[in-house]
């Protein structure tokens, strides 16, 4: 398919506001001035997919479906705003306690600094490879605890597993989980309730995107989710679609049931569809 030269030129708000009221968006009276104002805080580029997703796509100058306001795509908008703050709150307590249980598994068998301990690993080459990117994230921290250590300990040149730990981003976590031996790997599928390492890495996986989706401020609303966790069939979950929120929730929840978290995290977003009329459920996976 032949491409073609981008052509649009920049357009101010009011500019854009009445490319809205010619797609069918009524903005009568001091809507249109509400409508310029968000336009500049958020952006028109920014509230596009919203805009998108209550037109008529498949008519001839996409207009808008009969009886949209522009308060509803801000309501959605808004929406997604908390929807993001919520699910930011429960995927970084689920990153807590995945550090904690790998902390909690490589000390218990392979001691204090089980990085210097080739058993722990798939290979001397993974364990190497791994103290090497261990040592880079604590010394580059300038921490209390960092320098606390720097200060009073000597050697090990690194602190224990259960302080070095909390210096780790959800994406070091995800390597160190990679490197580890197939016994730690194990354990730790076992300690949050799955069969196999397999699936609480691809698990890892969906939910590690999700949380990066929420602290880069990206859309929850309406997403099909790229990375999507299998099924665990023996306990049903997810039992929702999973290239859609509500199946990633569903094993988010599974994962903090078996840490002793109670929250009801699908409950708790169903609720908060049921609070923002303007949002369509099956566009979340309810």
């Amino acid at each position: 398919m032949a491409r073609r030269p981008y052509t649009k030129l920049h357009q101010n708000p009011a500019q854009l506001t009445q490319h809205l009221i010619s797609c069918g968006l009524p903005l009568p009276g001091r809507t249109r001035n509400f409508a310029e104002k968000k336009i500049a805080q958020i952006g028109y580029e920014r509230l596009r997919i919203y805009f998108r997703s209550r037109r008529q796509v498949s008519l001839p100058g996409k207009p808008f479906i009969p009886g949209t306001k522009f308060r509803d795509i801000i309501a959605l908008y808004e929406f997604d705003e908390r929807l993001r703050l919520f699910c930011f709150l429960h995927t970084g307590r689920f990153e807590v306690t995945l550090r904690n249980q790998l902390s909690e598994i490589m000390s218990r068998r392979h001691g204090s600094h089980p990085y210097f301990d080739n058993a722990g690993f798939q290979t001397p080459k993974t364990r190497a490879a791994t103290l090497g990117r261990l040592s880079d994230i604590f010394y580059k921290k300038n921490d209390q605890r960092a320098r606390h250590y720097f200060d009073e300990y000597n050697p090990p040149m690194l602190p224990p597993i259960w302080v070095l730990k909390e210096f780790m981003t959800f994406g070091n976590l995800s390597h160190a989980m990679e490197q580890v031996s197939n016994t730690v790997k194990n354990d730790l599928a076992a300690a949050f309730g799955l069969p196999t390492y397999e699936l609480l890495e691809n698990w890892v996986k969906a939910l590690n995107d999700l949380r990066n989706i929420c602290a880069h401020h990206d859309r929850l609303f309406n997403r099909s989710f790229q990375k999507q966790p299998r099924k665990y069939l023996t306990g049903n979950v997810p039992s929702s679609s999973p290239n859609k929120l509500k199946g990633l929730l569903e094993c988010l929840e599974y994962l903090l049931s078996t840490q002793g978290f109670g929250d009801p995290i699908v409950a708790e977003v169903a609720k908060m569809i049921t609070k923002c009329p303007s949002v369509i459920p099956s566009e979340l996976g309810y």
